[in-house]
């Protein structure tokens, strides 16, 4: 059945794009393409269920809550560590792969934080997890 459902939809949004690809193509077009289906209530209510019984589902929800902890902490303690001396921040500082601190470096407020941001953007989520649970005292390694 599913199959069957995939099926038509891929048909369906197929012939709505031939429909519309001249004004697709150059950027005319700025709808949902399966939003003109025959199908688009059965969608929306499809998403409506999903969202509410997978995106905000209690467990889901709670990842997300620590993960804005994670990544907060991660960026304010090497935010601090960049711009200001600590004797911690200067330990901090040195968690910083080389390419993201440079101690002579004439750079400008903006420019550290973008290091910053630009390092933690490409943490995975179990390196961010384990490099909080260090600063955390969580775990030692």
């Amino acid at each position: 059945m599913r199959a069957l459902a995939i099926n038509k939809l891929i048909n369906e949004a197929s012939s709505i794009f031939l429909k519309h690809e001249e004004d697709i193509l150059s950027g005319k077009f700025d709808k949902d393409l399966l939003s003109l289906s025959t199908y688009a209530n059965h969608l929306e209510e499809i998403g409506k269920q999903t969202r509410e019984a997978v995106f905000q589902h209690r467990d889901v929800v709670s990842i997300q809550i620590a993960g804005y902890e994670v990544l907060g902490k991660l960026f304010a303690e090497f935010v601090n560590a960049v711009l200001h001396n600590s004797k911690k921040g200067n330990l901090v500082y040195h968690m910083l792969p080389k390419e993201y601190n440079n101690p002579n470096s004439d750079e400008d407020t903006y420019n550290k934080i973008l290091k910053v941001t630009d390092y933690i953007s490409g943490m995975t989520d179990s390196y961010a997890t384990s490099l909080f649970q260090q600063f955390s005292g969580i775990s030692l390694g």
